[in-house]
């Protein structure tokens, strides 16, 4: 069986443009490729799944690929340097998938790692708010006016019937420990954050309560990996390979010991290791930032109860994200699903062996 220069067998064409990509020979050299990060800092284990889980637990090279990662400034920064062939794949925020695609770059994810929103918002668990509806006439804090949260808090303030003008006001407070401090002081009375960032004010002393009223539940498709089309129809094994590695990542997330994963990662990125925290602390900042983005990604159903699929994402996830991101003025015109996201390699990412990688991860010490 004549082999590609990654190892890949030609077999893994796409079996009628969508079949199963078969896995890899053992490859006899590596070929280079390059996954640009939209983030300046890839700072927590809870980014492993494209980055120190995959380079550390050997991932990318078994299956035949020695991959570079760039972090740049933004989701619009990576796909340039996705359309200027200066990389191969891109990850980060959905946003800047959906806004390019709907200006024509013809960019499609293929692997969908976070599938659910993890924006939420969260008051004092010691304060006087009990559920969201208790938010009107409020102040709420929001990390910066314009983008997704903005657009969420907003659907939400829209489903309830309130007036957006008059029945809540929202003011930009950053995403640092001065946010925390502005709901402490009762400046605002709520925050919406990301995942992360509430890990951060957990860290730092903060307990709350969380809401995530209707539409959120229903709004996903958060982070994905993404390919040019041209790259799909040119080398669809290099992407079968990428996304089987990024599959097996996302198990190895699931069932690897959260410690273990954060000393892999400040092995592999020491830059990104808070200098003015002791090494207990270091762990358990991560371990809280690596435990609340776990809590969106669907990993029960995934990796353990095997009812939804790796990688996947449903339609319904994707059409509310492209309708949050429209209304709000985000994106130039509203698309087809497949103009987003190609499954094309769910089923590669699917028949990789998952109760081995489960075995691997939980057996795997930094």
């Amino acid at each position: 069986m004549a082999s590609n220069r990654t190892g890949l067998s030609r077999r893994s064409a796409l079996a009628g443009g969508l079949g199963l990509l078969a896995m890899p020979a053992i490859a006899q050299s590596r070929r280079k490729i390059t996954l640009v990060y939209g983030v300046p800092v890839i700072d927590s284990a809870a980014d492993g799944f494209f980055a120190s889980i995959p380079l550390g637990m050997g991932f990318y090279a078994e299956e035949g690929l020695d991959v570079e990662i760039q972090a740049v400034a933004g989701a619009s920064a990576a796909v340039n340097l996705l359309v200027s062939g200066q990389a191969q794949f891109s990850t980060h925020g959905t946003g800047g998938l959906l806004s390019a695609a709907s200006r024509g770059v013809p960019i499609v994810g293929f692997c969908c790692q976070v599938p659910d929103a993890f924006t939420s918002v969260a008051v004092l668990k010691d304060g006087p708010i009990q559920r969201f509806e208790d938010l009107k006439g409020k102040v709420i804090g929001i990390s910066a006016i314009g983008g997704a949260p903005t657009f969420t808090l907003n659907a939400v303030i829209r489903r309830l019937g309130w007036d957006s003008a008059r029945d809540v006001e929202v003011i930009a407070v950053g995403s640092s420990l001065p946010a925390l401090d502005a709901l402490r002081r009762g400046r605002v009375q709520a925050l919406i954050e990301w995942d992360s960032i509430f890990a951060l004010f957990e860290f730092n002393g903060g307990a709350f309560r969380y809401f995530r009223p209707a539409p959120m539940p229903d709004i996903g498709f958060q982070h994905c990996s993404n390919v040019l089309t041209s790259t799909i129809d040119k080398d669809p094994a290099l992407v079968a390979s990428m996304a089987r590695a990024l599959a097996r990542s996302v198990v190895a997330m699931a069932a690897a010991p959260p410690e273990e994963l954060s000393k892999l990662h400040f092995k592999l990125f020491p830059a990104s290791r808070p200098t003015t925290l002791s090494d207990a602390d270091v762990l358990k900042l991560d371990g809280l930032r690596l435990a609340a983005r776990k809590q969106f990604m669907r990993l029960q159903q995934r990796v353990f109860d095997r009812t939804e699929k790796l990688g996947d994402i449903a339609d319904a996830r994707v059409t509310a994200m492209r309708d949050l991101l429209f209304q709000g003025g985000e994106l130039a015109q509203s698309l087809p699903v497949d103009r987003y996201f190609d499954k094309r390699f769910v089923e590669a990412m699917n028949q990789i062996d998952i109760p081995a990688t489960i075995s691997r991860a939980k057996a795997f010490r930094a």
